[in-house]
């Protein structure tokens, strides 16, 4: 890490030194084709040192540049609160995947960074720009994490986009919530934020393997069975895509995979039923599973937290006074094209009020 002790420089002088050093290093570069092409981003920072003493020379930053040791976020400060974070790539193009979102090891009191990136390809070549402005998506790899593009328009941020600011969003308690928010919005049918374990995104509990389903235990199978009665009520539907978001759930949440979910809910055809003095005949046999785990699925319906219950139901408005009654007209929305009283069938079996 590289440091700066004055404490006196404005935003504007710091960002002209910035320049100033950018200028400098494009300028070596071509004078020396192949100077910094061998240099990744650890040899960068002594370079960077060294520019900046150079450049620094008869300004208020003169004699106050040090390299720090220590994994920090930036790389490079400045008078307390300004930054510069290093980058580089030996790809011909300005995009890599940069810090992690939470800024978990950013240094106390900074309040401006630049970047300053390097493009080691053939003709070195580098550029410095304010942080926030070319901070273009988030990518995830353990966790969260800025993309930079050094080429992104104004206004095509990822905060425009979030419609947050740089600044709000560092300083949330949770920064995370509102990527999880934003990403969300914009999910696609088939699409889930697998990285979102439990659809929390402070937990980052995310499952170490991947399982197939017919690896399970029966008690694995049935709490996943009655879980996904309970959480997704499009499972009752006759869509050829109803098992999607569940088997999405299944690997985000549990790292499970099935090859096909039918066969733990639909397998077996028709079933005759008897509930309160009435048959129903030929039911599809996930009502009879519902029977058989209905304890289970009302025990999971009643006590989930409401967010997550929501946010599966795909209805985050709805007051959940009554959650078994809501559940039941969710199902038997999605249940319409049953021949037979969804609702009332429902109504008896979880022994609820009409």
């Amino acid at each position: 890490m590289i440091i700066s002790t004055n404490k006196k420089p404005s935003l504007e002088e710091f960002e002209l030194l910035c320049n100033n050093m950018c200028q400098y290093m494009n300028d070596k570069a071509k004078a020396e084709p192949e100077y910094y092409l061998s240099k990744g981003a650890q040899k960068l920072e002594p370079e960077v040192k060294m520019v900046l003493d150079i450049v620094a020379k008869g300004t208020i930053f003169e004699n106050t540049i040090e390299i720090i040791s220590g994994q920090r976020f930036p790389d490079i400060i400045a008078a307390k609160y300004y930054g510069v974070e290093v980058k580089s790539t030996k790809d011909d193009k300005w995009t890599i995947i940069g810090g992690s979102v939470a800024e978990g090891t950013r240094v106390e009191d900074v309040r401006h960074i630049f970047i300053l990136f390097g493009k080691l390809h053939k003709q070195a070549e580098f550029r410095t720009r304010r942080y926030e402005e070319c901070l273009c998506d988030i990518a995830v790899t353990h966790s969260p994490r800025y993309k930079i593009d050094m080429e992104l328009e104004k206004g095509e941020t990822i905060f425009d986009k979030m419609r947050i600011t740089y600044d709000e969003m560092r300083k949330l308690d949770n920064p995370i919530e509102p990527v999880v928010k934003y990403f969300r919005s914009i999910l696609k049918p088939g699409e889930s934020l697998w990285w979102v374990n439990g659809e929390d995104a402070s937990k980052g509990d995310i499952p170490a393997k991947i399982r197939m389903w017919k690896t399970l235990s029966r008690e694995e199978r049935n709490e996943l069975i009655a879980q996904g009665f309970a959480l997704f009520p499009e499972l009752f539907s006759n869509s050829p895509d109803k098992y999607e978001r569940f088997t999405l759930w299944l690997v985000a949440n549990h790292g499970v995979v099935s090859s096909s979910m039918r066969d733990p809910f639909s397998a077996g055809g028709k079933i005759d039923f008897e509930l309160n003095g009435q048959i129903y005949e030929k039911l599809p046999k996930k009502y009879g599973q519902l029977a058989v785990y209905k304890n289970r699925v009302e025990e999971i319906v009643m006590s989930t937290d409401d967010k997550t219950l929501l946010i599966t139901w795909n209805d985050i408005n709805t007051d959940l006074e009554d959650r078994m009654k809501y559940w039941i007209s969710l199902v038997t929305k999605a249940a319409k094209a049953e021949k037979f009283n969804v609702q009332q069938f429902l109504k008896d079996l979880f022994d609820t009020e009409s």
